[in-house]
């Protein structure tokens, strides 16, 4: 087994000081990050259950406040891997219950918290053939680690070997660098790139697993050849991996969604009101049109601070308007537990607008909102979920800075509103609509 300096050393004759440099710190890193999780998973591994899920949490937020220590590709794997295992201990130590669904045919309340429950788990997890779980406190382990935030792209190269024994790799460390030092160097020689190229993910069982990836390729399916072409010459066998797609094979798992998460004393329903009524103070008055026929969940907004007057209703100049978003199923967990993030690539974002100061802007990228709920299911944005005979939409009632919105005239046609920032959204209510 060569060591890296000699691996290296036939680098030199057609690399610069500077490409030699950023190839040994791209190895140091990279072993550096396996050095780690293997420490990591050693050390979890040794405590009490309860002491386990806490320091799983722990390493999740840890990952979260991460910028540059570890690659995007790293942290996607490590945080989808961290959750499975967190999601997993939750359901031994029994903090976490399965969500049993109730009988649909009961009236729905606003009092009515399981049947709210089920249909988040409906919206949340049917596409993911994934189980919900309700805990009593809150923990980190939603599923924005496989989906959302982290788009499409949680494939890798799954390379399995018997030349080396997977006690090996992970019993000594300088044995390990040597080993996949040499690995990368040989993966880069076949493909022709640059070993900074390769990223090593983990270290599995089963005869030895290397999960690595090629940060420059981006679609794996189309390098057939160049897969059998590496076969042949790292002594085992290779294959595209999605550890998404896996995890939906496993045995359903389950995502966390506390009642901390929600505040059952601004649950509501409006069907005894008017169509509407003018709101908001005197220099942004505007017309409300109450969510009629929804039933209201609160959430809970201690997240934004003490200071509650946006959320007042008394017309004092720092209200916030109401306003409707519609999502994606998958998408719900993660609004509640943080907030609505802003999206790329608006239809509308070269439009003219009028914005705060008198001045024409540019609409721009933002989170859209209409003014009437309704809007947000008839035109896509809210998917109905079937609950056995019944259709239910998921909703968010939130407030928004009055002297952030962006309109366009072909916006008004059609009841949007953007804001361009999160800092001026505040989700506060969760609506679930009978769509009949």
């Amino acid at each position: 087994m060569s060591i890296p300096s000699q691996i290296f050393q036939k680098q030199k004759q057609n690399q610069s000081k500077s490409e030699i440099i950023w190839q040994y710190k791209s190895n140091e890193d990279n072993l550096s990050f396996i050095h780690q999780n293997i420490k990591r998973s050693i050390i979890i591994k040794q405590k009490p259950i309860d002491e386990q899920i806490i320091h799983l949490q722990t390493e999740i937020r840890k990952l979260d406040e991460e910028q540059d220590e570890i690659t995007k590709e790293q942290k996607f794997y490590t945080k989808s891997q961290l959750k499975i295992e967190l999601i997993s201990l939750l359901k031994q130590s029994q903090q976490g219950k399965s969500i049993i669904m109730p009988e649909i045919n009961q009236r729905i309340e606003k009092d009515n918290p399981e049947l709210m429950f089920y249909v988040l788990k409906e919206c949340l997890a049917r596409d993911q053939n994934r189980e919900l779980l309700l805990t009593e406190q809150q923990f980190s382990c939603g599923f924005d680690s496989l989906i959302g935030v982290y788009g499409d792209d949680q494939e890798c190269f799954k390379f399995r070997t018997q030349e080396v024994q997977y006690d090996q790799l992970i019993e000594n460390d300088m044995f390990r660098d040597q080993y996949l030092t040499q690995f990368r160097e040989n993966v880069s020689k076949i493909l022709n790139i640059c070993t900074s190229e390769v990223e090593i993910l983990d270290i599995k069982k089963g005869s030895s697993i290397i999960l690595f990836k090629i940060k420059s390729i981006k679609d794996l399916h189309n390098i057939s050849k160049s897969l059998q072409f590496l076969e042949e010459n790292l002594n085992g066998d290779i294959e595209i991996f999605n550890y998404f797609v896996k995890v939906q094979e496993m045995e359903k798992q389950g995502l966390g969604l506390s009642r901390n998460d929600f505040d059952s004393r601004f649950n509501m329903v409006w069907d005894h009101l008017l169509e509407s009524e003018k709101r908001g103070p005197q220099d942004h008055r505007y017309d409300y049109y109450f969510p009629k026929g929804c039933y209201g969940y609160g959430l809970n907004i201690i997240k934004y601070g003490e200071d509650q007057e946006w959320i007042k209703m008394n017309g004092n100049k720092n209200e916030w308007r109401i306003m409707f978003h519609g999502t994606k199923n998958w998408c719900v967990n993660q609004i509640i537990k943080t907030n609505l993030k802003v999206g790329e690539n608006s239809f509308y974002q070269y439009q003219q607008c009028i914005d705060e100061f008198g001045k024409t802007v540019q609409v721009g990228n933002g989170i859209y909102f209409s003014d009437q709920f309704n809007v947000c299911f008839e035109d896509g944005y809210a998917s109905p979920v079937q609950v056995q005979n019944k259709k239910f939409a998921a909703i968010f009632m939130s407030r928004v800075n009055p002297k952030k919105i962006r309109q366009s005239e072909d916006m008004k046609k059609k009841r949007y509103f953007l804001i361009n920032n999160s800092e001026d959204v505040r989700p506060y209510r969760l609506l679930i609509y009978e769509v009949k």
